[in-house]
């Protein structure tokens, strides 16, 4: 298969390599079958696919009509906000597990993986402040709004099962990863809306 035909291929299943590599790196550092520094380089690898991904959904959004400018733009600091955030986190918790430093650098090492959050949060809001296109601008937010629907309810089911002891605690920041599925969930039924039947 060619390099075009393969980034062509669905961003579904881009996505798809990408978080099932990310299970299976988590899967096999809980049995520690896995560690430092190989841990880092098997989610450097799957972090890759997130590149053909990006470039999937670009064609895809040309295809259906709904690419803009300011759509590329927020893309482009999407792309940078997901690869950011793996890094970061991944590093921070490879440090952390390894050296188990302790004062200042701990805490700037709990507090690394949130900048690209805030980046993030940033560029989400120059895309809203920059598409001319209304039309793009509501299906940005309805996604958004699908992201932040679906971290309710996953947050709230979660929760209560943790409180009455079937569930295991879930740390806070599973709640980026949680809303980045709601915001390719609602994406996707937005593209096959676009589609039709």
């Amino acid at each position: 298969m060619s390099a075009k035909r393969l980034v062509g291929v669905h961003p579904a299943i881009w996505g798809a390599v990408f978080g099932g590599g990310m299970v299976l790196t988590a899967w096999l550092e809980k049995y520690h079958w896995l560690a430092w520094p190989w841990n880092l380089a098997l989610v450097a690898l799957f972090s890759a696919s997130l590149i053909p991904m990006s470039v999937a959904m670009r064609q895809r959004s040309i295809h259906c009509g709904v690419d803009s400018a300011a759509m590329r733009r927020y893309n482009r600091r999407a792309l940078i906000w997901a690869l950011s955030y793996i890094v970061l986190l991944g590093f921070a918790l490879t440090v952390r597990n390894t050296w188990q430093p302790q004062g200042p650098v701990l805490w700037l090492l709990a507090l690394l993986p949130s900048l690209p959050i805030i980046y993030y949060v940033w560029a989400m809001g120059q895309y809203l402040r920059d598409e001319q296109d209304e039309y793009l601008r509501m299906r940005q937010m309805q996604a958004g709004m699908f992201a932040t629907g679906f971290l309710l309810v996953v947050a709230t089911v979660w929760g209560f099962l943790e409180t009455f002891g079937i569930a295991p605690h879930a740390e806070g920041w599973w709640a980026v990863a949680v809303w980045a599925i709601g915001l390719g969930m609602g994406s996707f039924v937005q593209a096959k809306r676009d589609h039709g039947p």
